[in-house]
């Protein structure tokens, strides 16, 4: 086979640009540390570790989630547990304000104190995280979730929605809470709401304790009260079964329009038969049958709504024992009240501190997983100096021979022998 000088000397260059770009390669690796210096150097691995930052990325992002949200429920657990010990201090204030020896003079300076609580009560349900958003407001963390109504009263301002965060690729935890679920506890004086009710037909609460003795008792179910055009009744509850008296008899009978109707027994309640009963059935204001929900209401008082109701007790004079007796029921349910919304303040603690510790479990994940993820990158992307320094040196010596061999070959003539 014949072989030219041409083809010599082509293949003479082009093993020493291939040594050069080899070299030049190694060299480049070396300068940046970096094994992949651009995707063409090794497609698969480039994209593998465009997966594995994008990774780190969102493990990063849920840190900072974690790190937002622990400062916030540590501060939610702080400021529950400020205002529980807040509630100890009413409820020491409703025991001392019960003794028969004070004065009204004394009654009152507790009552000043009492205030001075419940004022520092509204501002830590009030309470603002490092955001500028507020720690009970729900959803609506721009909304100041208890407001007062210059009446001695507070209402709810805030929604009963919660936010959730994500701590990890499917993961989340609850980031917020409703006041309205952890303050507004208290039951407060039951009541049954008609409705679709005639003209002239009202509802009233005679006994109180009556009437929540049967929602406890059978539920808060809605009842029905059957009327007639001929002034009958019937009572029934929600499976449209009879309402019975303490006697086992069921509750039904006739009135005359305009008449009260007596359901103490066993409901704690009245009510006013419409008026006019008309006989006509087909010419009625009130139908021949007319059915009216009596819907239970059941509204829910907070600790704030206790300590008003402690500062009113205090203050009022004591003038007889008729009036101190009311004034020890008074105080005696205060500290109920104070009771119920502290199992309430322990419950959402609680629940607090199991978020907290769910929170630190998933950091510890997130934690590992981004050294997993940091080792593998940096097994793709970080360079061997020890491999690269050696592979330099050969590629170094390789490319000193290519050239040396090229000199001697390109030496080589006919020319040299004639």
């Amino acid at each position: 086979m014949r072989i030219s000088s041409l083809q010599i000397f082509n293949t003479g260059v082009s093993n020493m640009q291939k040594g050069q770009t080899a070299l030049a390669k190694t060299q480049e690796q070396i300068s940046t540390g970096k094994n992949l210096n651009r995707p063409s150097d090794d497609p698969v691995a480039a994209a593998q570790i465009l997966k594995y930052r994008r990774e780190l990325a969102a493990t990063e992002t849920y840190q900072e989630n974690i790190t937002v949200s622990q400062r916030r429920l540590e501060l939610e657990e702080l400021t529950l547990q400020q205002i529980n010990d807040a509630s100890d201090r009413l409820k020491e204030l409703a025991i001392q304000g019960n003794n028969s020896t004070l004065n009204n003079q004394n009654r009152a300076g507790i009552a000043e104190e009492a205030k001075q609580i419940q004022q520092f009560v509204l501002g830590l349900m009030n309470t603002k995280d490092a955001q500028g958003e507020y720690l009970f407001s729900g959803a609506k963390g721009d909304t100041q979730p208890f407001v007062a109504d210059g009446q001695d009263g507070f209402s709810y301002a805030g929604d009963t929605e919660v936010r959730f965060i994500q701590t990890g690729p499917s993961a989340l935890i609850q980031s917020t809470d409703a006041g309205r679920d952890i303050f507004q506890v208290v039951p407060g004086d039951p009541s049954l709401k008609p409705l679709n009710a005639p003209a002239g037909l009202t509802v009233s609460v005679n006994e109180v304790g009556l009437l929540g003795d049967y929602l406890d008792d059978k539920g808060r179910t809605d009842l029905t009260l059957k009327l007639t055009s001929s002034g009958g009744y019937t009572l029934v509850d929600s499976a449209d079964l009879p309402v019975n008296d303490s006697n086992n008899n069921p509750i039904s009978g006739t009135a005359v329009a305009g008449a009260t109707v007596d359901l103490t027994d066993p409901l704690g309640i009245s009510f006013t038969m419409p008026s006019p009963l008309l006989d006509a059935p087909n010419t009625s204001v009130v139908p021949p049958v007319s059915a009216v929900t009596l819907r239970p209401e059941v509204p829910q008082r907070s600790i704030l709504t206790t300590a008003q109701d402690l500062i009113e007790a205090l203050k009022t004079p004591i003038t007889d024992q008729a009036s101190r007796e009311e004034s020890g029921a008074k105080l005696a349910r205060v500290m109920d009240e104070i009771g119920i919304s502290q199992d309430s303040l322990r419950q959402a603690v609680t629940q607090l501190g199991g978020r907290l510790v769910t929170l630190e479990n998933q950091s510890s994940v997130n934690q590992d997983y981004d050294i997993f993820t940091q080792t593998a990158l940096l097994n793709l992307e970080d360079l061997d100096y020890a491999s690269a320094i050696a592979k330099f040196s050969f590629q170094e010596v390789a490319l000193q021979a290519a050239q040396q061999t090229f000199a001697r070959v390109n030496n080589l003539s006919l020319f040299n022998y004639l």
